[in-house]
């Protein structure tokens, strides 16, 4: 399938397009991206140039639409730009095509430093329209309105997952389709807390003691990939859970730090 990719690129870090590009291709997908930023290296860097590209969407589509261009899904990524959401959802309707939306925000319970709250409710407003909802659980909490400190003071696992699941389905209550809370951690473990159109899914993947950078983008991209290919949403969420562990495996194994993102290429092929 074609797929609009609109997110940023980065010099280095490995993550956003220059993991969403490898990982639909290795799974057969056409990739058509439009970078919304240029950055020097990616934003978890001490220091960081990024130049906003995002003005020059209209004309890409202005182009994309006079040489009769069309697309099967959007995939919304990272954006500096609040207005860009409501554009990406806006171009997946036109066309009649699916919606992935990755509300790039924050991690760790805090906004990343390049956005403020305004962004919060410009992305709020465009949940309804998403196929797709993949934020991990800080940008779920700050999307629902609920504090992440409270959240992660449940009492006990069952207590936290119970919490996260209602998360998620008060965002499909709010009208995304199908919601993936991703990089949710209990006593030594990993999950990922799917509430789909099927019903409820706990995707539990191997929590391994270190951070790395762009594995919210390759988790999109790989059960996007699945999806698409026409996998249940369930076994999407698995086998992208799977892999991008056995991704952070290989990068501690290779010692790379975790601000240059995950080893992933070498893995593709098991995909």
């Amino acid at each position: 399938m074609k797929i609009t990719l609109i997110n940023d690129l980065s010099g280095f870090g490995n993550c956003s397009l220059c993991a969403a590009i490898p990982a639909l291709a290795a799974l057969g997908h056409e990739t058509h991206p439009f970078p919304t930023a240029i950055l020097s290296n990616q934003t978890a860097y001490d220091s960081y140039f990024m130049a906003d590209c995002t003005r020059y969407f209209d004309d890409f589509l202005r182009e994309w639409r006079k040489n009769g261009e069309k697309t099967d899904c959007v995939y919304l990524g990272f954006t500096p730009s609040k207005a860009l959401p409501e554009k990406a959802a806006a171009l997946a309707e036109e066309y009649g095509a699916k919606f992935l939306f990755d509300p790039v925000l924050g991690d760790d319970g805090k906004l990343y430093k390049c956005f403020d709250e305004s962004f919060v409710a410009r992305y709020a407003a465009v949940v309804p329209r998403a196929d797709y909802l993949t934020p991990n659980l800080t940008e779920c909490c700050l999307l629902c309105g609920e504090s992440y400190a409270d959240v992660l003071s449940a009492d006990g696992e069952n207590a936290l997952i119970e919490k996260v699941f209602s998360l998620a389905e008060k965002l499909r209550a709010a009208g995304a389709k199908n919601v993936v809370v991703t990089g949710v951690k209990s006593d030594g473990r990993l999950f990922n807390a799917c509430a789909f159109e099927s019903g409820r899914h706990l995707s539990e993947s191997r929590c391994l003691e270190r951070s790395y950078s762009g594995t919210g983008d390759l988790f999109a991209s790989v059960f996007l990939g699945y999806v698409l290919n026409g996998e249940r949403c369930e076994s999407a969420a698995d086998k992208a859970g799977a892999f991008v562990s056995a991704c952070i495996e290989r990068s501690i194994q290779r010692e790379i730090a975790g601000v240059h993102g995950v080893d992933f290429a070498p893995l593709l092929k098991n995909l």
